[in-house]
């Protein structure tokens, strides 16, 4: 499964060959047919893997810093199929709904977190998504840079942008009783 995620990462889906896969991974082309039928199920098991490590570390997906700490555990685990889900299955057509549906239940958390500190709807699920953005393209970049903090570290320097965020987004005393 890493070989095949590196793989793919690095070429796209359409470019890697099974044969580029089995070479990474230092086995036959036979060997990965034994356990996939086609390189769509392998690439698509490499997405439903690291779906599956995401959720057996962020159980009660909230947003906040242990949610963000946990999904960086996660990214550490698997770096490359993290990549390839939140990087490039999305420009995958076959492939783009498996990041689709996470970013909408990472935007929904949010906009559900955010519901009394931004009352204005089309202003919370702007700020909503942005949040949701910004910890997928963070935990990224943190794997990008070779994980220069740990994870609890990254989880409060999100917690404390997005609290400045948000904050920045939230009525004034003066604006509310106007």
């Amino acid at each position: 499964m890493a070989a095949a995620a590196r793989s793919f990462m690095h070429a796209g889906f359409a470019a890697t060959s099974l044969d580029d896969v089995a070479a990474a991974a230092g086995v036959t082309k036979a060997i990965i047919y034994r356990h996939f039928e086609s390189k769509h199920d392998l690439y698509l098991a490499v997405l439903l893997d690291t779906r599956r490590r995401i959720r057996d570390h962020v159980r009660d997906p909230q947003l906040d810093a242990d949610t963000v700490a946990e999904l960086a555990l996660a990214a550490r685990e698997a770096p490359d199929g993290f990549r390839l889900l939140y990087r490039h299955a999305r420009q995958e057509p076959d492939f783009a709904d498996y990041v689709d549906e996470l970013d909408t239940n990472a935007t929904h958390t949010a906009e559900t977190r955010l519901r009394e500190r931004i009352p204005d709807p089309a202003r919370r699920r702007w700020i909503a998504a942005l949040v949701a953005a910004l910890i997928f393209d963070a935990i990224l970049t943190w794997l990008d840079t070779d994980q220069p903090v740990e994870p609890d570290e990254l989880a409060r320097t999100l917690q404390a942008t997005v609290r400045a965020l948000t904050a920045a987004q939230a009525p004034s005393a003066e604006t509310a009783t106007s």
